[in-house]
C-alpha cells in the first residue's frame, strides 16, 4: 500500500488543530492515530507516534511522564476505537503501535481496574451513557435494547463501563474525538453531528471540534474510505 502518512502530510493535519499551550493537549495526533486505525491504515500509526514523539522531544523541559502520556493517549483512543470500528482494526494499529513503542514507554498492566465486578462495570456505564447522551438516554437505551437486548447490555457493561468511562488517560472530550475520528474513516458518519456537539458539550471548543472532523476527512479520503454521504459538520 502506497505510504500516505509522509511527514508533509502529518504536518498538514497538525496545522489543522488549533495552538494550544501544552503539545499534549493538541489532540492532532490522537485523532489521527485513530483514524489511521478506522481507515485500515495501522502502518500509518507507529509515523504518527514517532513525528509527534520528535516534536515533543524538541520542547524544553519534556519528562519522562510527557512522553508516557504520549503513548497512552494514542493507545487509550485505539482501544476506544474498537468498539466502533471493530477490533481486528484496532489490534493491528495497537501491534503497530507496540513495536514503535520505546520499551520504557511500554505499559505492562492494565490502566483500567480489572478487578472490578460486573455490577461495578454496569454501573459505572450507565453513569456514562447518562453523561454521554443526556436527555436522549430515555430514547437511546430502550431502542438498543428492544432491539436487541444483549446489545444493550454489551453498550452499557463493556463499552461504556469497562472502555469509554475510563477516562485517566484520554478525558471525556478525547473520547468524544475518538468517537469521532472513528465515525468517519469507518465510512460511518451519520452520527457524527451530534458526537460533535457532545465534544463541545465535554469541553471542547467548536474549532477543535471541526479540527478533529477535518483531520479524520482528509485521511480518510486519502485512504480511499468509500463515504457514501456527506460528513456532517457543527
Amino acid at each position: 500500500m502506497i505510504d500516505i502518512a509522509t511527514p508533509e502530510f502529518l504536518n498538514e493535519l497538525q496545522s489543522l488543530y488549533p495552538a494550544t499551550a501544552k503539545y499534549l493537549d493538541g489532540d492532532w495526533f490522537l485523532a489521527a492515530a485513530v483514524a489511521f486505525s478506522s481507515s485500515n491504515c495501522p502502518e500509518a500509526v507507529p509515523r504518527v507516534l514517532r513525528y509527534a514523539l520528535d516534536a515533543l522531544d524538541k520542547l524544553p523541559e519534556t519528562s519522562y511522564e510527557d512522553r508516557r502520556l504520549l503513548v497512552r493517549k494514542m493507545r487509550d483512543g485505539l482501544l476506544k476505537s474498537g468498539i466502533l470500528s471493530g477490533y481486528p482494526k484496532a489490534i493491528n494499529a495497537l501491534v503497530s503501535l507496540y513495536e514503535a513503542t520505546p520499551e520504557e514507554l511500554r505499559d505492562t498492566e492494565p490502566l483500567r481496574d480489572s478487578t472490578r465486578s460486573k455490577e461495578e462495570d454496569a454501573a459505572a456505564g450507565q453513569a456514562y451513557f447518562d453523561l454521554t447522551f443526556g436527555d436522549t438516554t430515555a430514547k437511546i437505551q430502550p431502542m438498543l435494547r428492544s432491539l436487541y437486548p444483549d446489545l444493550e447490555h454489551f453498550v452499557v457493561t463493556v463499552g461504556y463501563g469497562y472502555v469509554y468511562s475510563f477516562v485517566e488517560v484520554i478525558s471525556d472530550k478525547e473520547t468524544s474525538f475518538a468517537t469521532i475520528s472513528t465515525m468517519i474513516a469507518n465510512g460511518t458518519p451519520s452520527q457524527v453531528e451530534w458526537h460533535l456537539t457532545r465534544a463541545v458539550h465535554h469541553g471542547a471548543t467548536v474549532e477543535e471540534a471541526r479540527a478533529v472532523r477535518e483531520i479524520a476527512l482528509r485521511i480518510a479520503i486519502k485512504a480511499g474510505v468509500p463515504l457514501k454521504i456527506e460528513v456532517p459538520n457543527i
